[in-house]
């Protein structure tokens, strides 16, 4: 019983070096750095068909001219940093990751979601639009009930202001539109906002939908105007696409 007592605050001292060499354990295992490095690659075959559904041939030289080679992750990573309100900026990393994340599996452009949660949110997890719109890409809780088990989500109640959330549903629900609409840019960008059957409408009365779209656009060609502008180099087949005629 002495020698139990005269050790106790020894056995106290090592269970508490334990403990804590535990917890750094768990935190260097479990620990992101939330570097660009970080972020996965960006697709570029993807990325270029999509931009050439959606840039004019003629305009696609003027938007990028710099050689070519250099990752984008650190742009894509900055640019959502700088977006995002103040009290969301710890979320950047996380967006950063779904917006490329979302792009590679649908063979999309990174580039144009952000310039869709541009258009639709300014970058606001907690935004709210007139008709019930919610979150960065602004989805329809009526839309995302049909929407989610084709994006792979369960009968688990949906957090729409959860940026992964809300990205994975906007980009499945963009890829669809492409298909729908045979990969016609405007259209499908368009039908986002105004719906499937308004559209096919306008184009049955030889109408191009073209208000939503141009803002959208306008959008996307800031973020590379942006780019150049920064002196960022963009991936190789940049080239090409400025050399399409």
């Amino acid at each position: 019983m002495n020698a139990l007592s005269r050790y106790k605050y020894h056995v106290i001292a090592i269970l508490i070096l334990m403990a804590v060499l535990l917890a750094g354990v768990k935190t260097k295992v479990t620990h992101v750095t939330e570097d660009a490095t970080d972020l996965p690659p960006v697709g570029t075959q993807g990325q270029l068909e999509h931009a050439l559904e959606l840039f004019p041939i003629q305009e696609s030289g003027s938007i990028l001219s710099i050689s070519a080679n250099t990752d984008l992750r650190s742009y894509i990573l900055n640019r959502v940093k700088r977006a995002l309100p103040k009290a969301q900026k710890h979320r950047a990393f996380e967006i950063a990751h779904s917006v490329i994340t979302e792009a590679n599996h649908h063979g999309m452009d990174p580039f144009f979601l952000l310039a869709v949660i541009a258009t639709e949110s300014s970058f606001n997890l907690k935004a709210r639009g007139r008709q019930g719109e919610i979150g960065l890409m602004q989805l329809l809780p009526d839309t995302v009930s049909w929407l989610a088990p084709q994006a792979g989500f369960g009968s688990t109640k949906i957090d729409l202001e959860d940026p992964s959330v809300n990205i994975r549903l906007g980009a499945t629900y963009f890829a669809q539109l492409r298909r729908r609409f045979d990969h016609h840019g405007t259209r499908y960008v368009s039908a986002y906002n105004m719906g499937v059957t308004n559209v096919r409408r306008l184009v049955r009365a030889n109408r191009e939908p073209n208000t939503y779209s141009a803002k959208v656009l306008g959008n996307y060609k800031k973020v590379y105007a942006s780019l150049e502008k920064s002196r960022a180099t963009p991936p190789a087949f940049w080239q090409q696409l400025a050399s399409v005629k």
